[in-house]
């Protein structure tokens, strides 16, 4: 992680160089944009919002199939790696974060997803009263506009636009197709009453635009609200346990009449947070940081998604979203989306969304999608390869990975609530060297042997007819494995992340000695200090995260500002 410079339309004079609002929100990702949108909804406030990035207004970051430019682009990713993986045969997992205005939503898989009812009364239950389904359902629907759904289970009004996957082709189809004959059950709506089952997805696009948090809040922003990106935080500025501002690492001091509010995500909050003086104690003075508040959670308690890519390969090109990676098919591809806004660019190159469960319905263990070409995510896997020069030209467009997207089909089994648990640590005391990232995959043995069912469960469905007459066989580490223990190493070899980091600066109850903040979102030990992002979820959820971090900020609007909260509602009822 490198400073992203300030340009010279960023600096200030010596004399300018201090300003001052009422609240800074540190961090314009899918929370951070939410949050200051709403709190500037006080005319009465001067409110700043923050961000390292850019505006993330980029022609690819707005395409909803442009996200393979984002990529490993150092101007829009900061292209965060983990530490070794022991359980992964020793290989380094890449960490795809978007670096501009509306974060990790200018490059996801676009997937509006709640989790489910029980996963947050767990979090209720845990301590942390106001918390629930019925408690957080309100903020999903007030952030939501919802262009294919009705109420009561959605949103129709909210910023952020939400509409049926657009590219649901033929291969698509037969693999929901082959999943219901396998006795998966078909669903309407997988944010309706039901989510064990298999369907089609809802987007956050609009009329073929991404709906990025910022695309989403920050389209017409008031007078009363100053976005300022460039602006990577170096520090948080304390006068003792009171945080008053922030620094950047160009030395520009941002300070705050009332509160700051940390948005940078499950690895920049951590890392913030320590680099200020504020975590485990032990840690800090190793690295010569001045202890202000010893936290140990914060860093800890790393959850995500770990991902099992399954691939079977296929002759049908025809079929394929691989056929978009020549130059000309991808020129066609992007101009038919800038002329229409419609077309293959305007969705995300996956739509269909598969729930298994092992035991309870309610809790499916198993989240899997398909994807109709094969392709290699993990950025550290290897070098590019050599391709003919239109598809060579297309692929730096269009396609993720640095390997070759080809026919076939992926199934990409995310694990949903891991035992295997991580840690985001200190490198050095400088702000531009990147936090150590080990998610430690696997370190849990129940993990990988709930990985191998749901292996054993998706080639039930690969084996139907319907599917598999249109594909060759599974291909890579897959191909041969049979027996227990090669399906054990054939997920070590090609398990990477699920893109769904989150509890390292957890809130917990009052009794929780790793929690980092309480129920209001306050950071323990602390004055005029939250934190709002996936780092602050309790636990993992059942489920994309975009959607949920986006209602937390909502929520947190309120909650900072002393409004009322909104009334419970729970749909089910």
């Amino acid at each position: 992680m490198k400073s992203s410079g300030s340009s010279a339309a960023y600096k200030l004079s010596i004399e300018d160089s201090t300003m001052e609002f009422d609240y800074i929100v540190a961090g314009g990702g899918s929370a951070g944009c939410a949050l200051a949108a709403r709190l500037a909804e006080d005319p009465s406030l001067k409110v700043c919002l923050a961000e390292a990035g850019g505006k993330g207004r980029n022609l690819f970051i707005r395409m909803p199939a442009g996200n393979g430019f984002v990529f490993g682009n150092p101007r829009l990713d900061w292209g965060f790696e983990s530490v070794p993986q022991v359980s992964l045969n020793g290989r380094r997992i890449y960490f795809p974060r978007g670096k501009a205005l509306g974060g990790s939503s200018i490059m996801n898989g676009l997937i509006y997803m709640r989790g489910v009812p029980e996963d947050y009364d767990a979090w209720r239950d845990s301590g942390l009263d106001g918390w629930g389904f019925s408690d957080l359902f309100p903020y999903f629907r007030r952030s939501q506009g919802a262009q294919n759904r009705q109420e009561p289970w959605h949103g129709i009004d909210g910023p952020l636009k939400t509409e049926l996957s657009a590219n649901f082709g033929t291969l698509e189809k037969a693999f929901m197709e082959a999943a219901i004959v396998a006795g998966h059950k078909p669903l309407d709506d997988l944010n309706g009453p039901v989510r064990t089952g298999i369907a089609r997805t809802d987007s956050t696009v609009r009329r073929g635009v991404r709906q990025s948090s910022a695309i989403a809040y920050l389209a017409d922003p008031p007078k009363n609200l100053t976005i300022l990106t460039g602006r990577q935080v170096a520090r948080l500025s304390l006068e003792g346990t009171r945080a008053v501002g922030i620094e950047t690492i160009d030395g520009e001091q941002i300070h705050a009449r009332g509160e700051v509010i940390v948005c940078q995500g499950a690895f920049g909050t951590p890392h913030t947070l320590m680099l200020s003086g504020i975590g485990p104690a032990d840690q800090l003075a190793a690295h010569g940081i001045k202890v202000m508040v010893d936290l140990p959670g914060v860093g800890a308690n790393l959850a995500d998604h770990v991902d099992v890519s399954m691939q079977y390969g296929s002759d049908r090109m025809d079929l394929s979203l691989a056929r978009h990676q020549r130059l000309d098919k991808a020129a066609w591809l992007m101009s038919q989306w800038l002329l229409s806004g419609k077309g293959p660019g305007s969705g995300a190159f996956f739509s269909t969304v598969l729930f298994h469960a092992l035991e309870n319905p309610a809790l499916p263990e198993f989240e899997v999608f398909m994807t109709p070409m094969i392709f290699d995510e993990n950025l550290t896997s290897g070098a590019e390869q050599k391709t003919p020069l239109l598809q060579y030209l297309g692929r730096k467009l269009l396609v993720r990975g640095r390997k070759v997207a080809q026919p076939g089909v992926q199934i990409d089994i995310n694990l949903e609530r891991p035992r295997s648990l991580g840690s985001v640590s200190l490198a050095s005391a400088s702000p531009y060297d990147p936090p150590l990232i080990d998610p430690n995959y696997f370190s849990d043995p129940q993990d990988l042997d709930q990985m191998a069912h749901g292996v054993n469960a998706m080639r039930e469905i690969m084996a139907v007819p319907g599917i598999s007459q249109y594909l060759t066989g599974e291909v890579g580490a897959w191909k041969g494995a049979v027996s227990d223990g090669q399906i054990k190493e054939a997920i070590r070899a090609t398990a990477y992340t699920g893109h769904h980091p989150c509890s390292t600066a957890r809130m917990g109850a009052a009794n929780d000695p790793t929690a980092v903040l309480d129920g209001q979102l306050r950071v323990r030990g602390m004055e005029n200090l939250r934190v709002c992002d996936a780092s602050a979820m309790p636990t993992q959820v059942t489920g994309n995260l975009n959607a949920t971090i986006i209602a937390m900020a909502e929520k947190a609007a309120d909650m900072i500002l002393g409004r009322n909260r909104l009334p419970p509602e729970d749909p089910r009822l």
